[in-house]
């Protein structure tokens, strides 16, 4: 016979050789609040990846003060401003136009395509602007490029569609040879969560105190990840630190000296406090020998002084010697 019981107990409906069990009440309720729980939980994690990469047209400030990057190699710090005013180049690396500019042609395989990118903020557009379908994440269609920092243009006929390659609150910076900092840094801009995933455009900015080289031409390293090269004086790095101690292995000897003389006297004291009761100054290991040893010192300056006072008198003497002979 059918046995029904409410609230959280169960309610068993058997028939023949079949027995349900249904969950009733509470439990269904527990399961709307983790169902719930979990559902919020997706949602915040979304709309925190969505903000992950907002685009800022207006405040460059913080992007301009990260662009500095400094890095230790074989105990010297190496630093590089590639925001700094530097001689001939007010702006550092940032272009005077509001952007640099790459154009590929077409190929058999690749449609033709542009490449719009700044270094330390985003673009800026006194002319030639791009434009092209899909810049929403970029300033959207009537200011496209002006809310990132590196940007691409694939050319179909008739139309453009840009795909979104950088912030400059994501720029992250890396020794293009781990071993060698003096060829220059690389600098990455990065997309994320964007309707094409994670995109990027690293530019490898080389050292040359001789002026700049703009880039002439971007590669596809994957799908969505693109590299480009230049030379810039900014590219050059400075030596800000020398990290090696001044005393070298003197100085590693007198702390090993000091760190004894402590263990020496830690020992001592204790030993002599506790195995042959003695307290007070008593207590300090070889007594004698430590309230002897001003006189000690004394006498050893004395000695070289007088030392040095007869070699001088010899000498003199001898000078006189000569002159009256």
């Amino acid at each position: 016979m059918p046995v029904g019981v409410s609230g959280n107990r169960f309610c068993v409906l058997g028939g023949g050789n079949q027995r349900v069990v249904v969950r009733m009440g509470g439990s269904i309720a527990a399961a709307v609040v983790v169902v719930a729980i979990l559902w919020s939980f997706v949602w915040l994690v979304r709309a925190i990846e969505s903000d992950s990469c907002p685009p800022n047209a207006e405040d460059d400030s913080s992007a301009l003060a990260s662009c500095i990057f400094q890095t230790t190699v074989d105990k010297k710090m190496y630093r590089f401003d590639l925001a700094a005013q530097i001689q001939g180049f007010p702006h550092g690396i940032r272009s005077e136009d509001g952007f640099y500019k790459v154009s590929i042609e077409a190929c058999e395989k690749q449609a033709a395509a542009t490449y719009w990118f700044q270094l330390c903020e985003h673009m800026k557009f006194n002319h030639d602007p791009p434009i092209c379908l899909g810049c929403e994440t970029c300033g959207g269609l009537n200011h496209c490029g002006e809310t990132c920092s590196a940007l691409q243009s694939v050319s179909y006929p008739g139309y453009s569609v840009c795909t979104t390659l950088g912030y400059p609150k994501t720029t992250s910076f890396s020794l293009i040879e781990p071993q060698k900092p003096e060829q220059g840094v690389r600098v990455k801009m990065l997309t994320c969560n964007g309707p094409n995933g994670n995109c990027s455009l690293a530019v490898s900015v080389y050292c040359n105190q001789n002026g700049i080289e703009v880039p002439t031409n971007v590669q596809n390293v994957s799908w969505c990840d693109f590299e480009t090269s230049m030379t810039h004086p900014v590219g050059c790095p400075i030596v800000t630190t020398i990290g090696r101690g001044s005393w070298g292995w003197f100085g590693t000897i007198f702390i090993m000296f000091i760190c004894g003389f402590f263990l020496y006297m830690a020992i001592g004291i204790t030993y002599r406090i506790t195995i042959l009761r003695v307290s007070g100054f008593e207590a300090i290991p070889h007594l004698d020998f430590w309230q002897g040893l001003p006189l000690r010192i004394k006498n050893f300056f004395e000695y070289i002084y007088g030392q040095c006072m007869e070699l001088y008198q010899q000498h003199t003497q001898e000078l006189y010697m000569r002159v009256n002979g």
